[in-house]
């Protein structure tokens, strides 16, 4: 029987992906170039995103690849590398905020807009789309870790529940329950505030939590 060509291609990364493994093992320079090389801008996002981008960004980006370095004897080859790396960066952002370091710099859900920001209030009352999602973050330290990474990873990150479950170690069960406790807490955190309520429910998923 003839294999579907997109299983063909995800065979082919993940050949790909443990002969970069065998070489980053064996202490091969030029593989360990191309591991930081692919995964470091991937890293990097996903770490600004969960604790924000602050001078301590790359920091926490040293440390998730000193972890992956250290942890290439254990990769099997189940999951594909970017995968198996976005798990060590979810566990070194779950350790950060679990240290009870708060950071002052807002991390942005909406991409930069070529046209000034208004610093007031439209006439109809709701604020523009990136200072909502600044003041949504100064919310996000009034979770706990769990939630919040569970929450930005599927609401921002745009993984599935399956997904965020993988990267977080927990059940399907648990990921959605964190994400759903997560969104309660923000709406309920900005009850007088209707443009931000309206922003958080609007959010990926929130028609299915309600």
């Amino acid at each position: 029987m003839e294999v579907p060509q997109q299983m063909r291609q995800g065979l082919a990364v993940r050949a790909d992906d443990r002969a970069l493994v065998t070489g980053c093992r064996a202490g091969d320079p030029a593989s360990l170039d191309r591991f930081f090389r692919t995964h470091v801008d991937y890293v990097e996002r996903v770490v600004a995103r969960l604790v924000g981008p602050t001078a301590d960004l790359q920091d926490l980006v040293q440390t998730t690849f000193i972890e992956a370095l250290q942890s290439f004897g254990r990769y099997r080859g189940e999951a594909s590398l970017k995968t198996w790396v976005a798990r060590i960066a979810v566990h070194v952002c779950l350790h950060q905020l679990r240290s009870g370091v708060r950071r002052n710099v807002s991390l942005e859900l909406v991409p930069p807009s070529n046209e000034p920001e208004d610093p007031t209030r439209r006439a109809d009352g709701e604020l523009p789309l990136r200072q909502l999602a600044r003041r949504l973050h100064e919310l996000l330290d009034r979770i706990s870790p769990k939630k919040r990474v569970a929450f930005l990873l599927y609401t921002v990150e745009d993984y599935s529940l399956e997904e965020v479950a993988a990267l977080t170690g927990a059940s399907r069960a648990a990921t959605k329950s964190r994400i759903w406790f997560a969104r309660r807490e923000l709406v309920a955190a900005v009850r007088n505030r209707p443009d931000l309520r309206q922003f958080i429910q609007n959010m990926k998923g929130a028609e299915s939590w309600r």
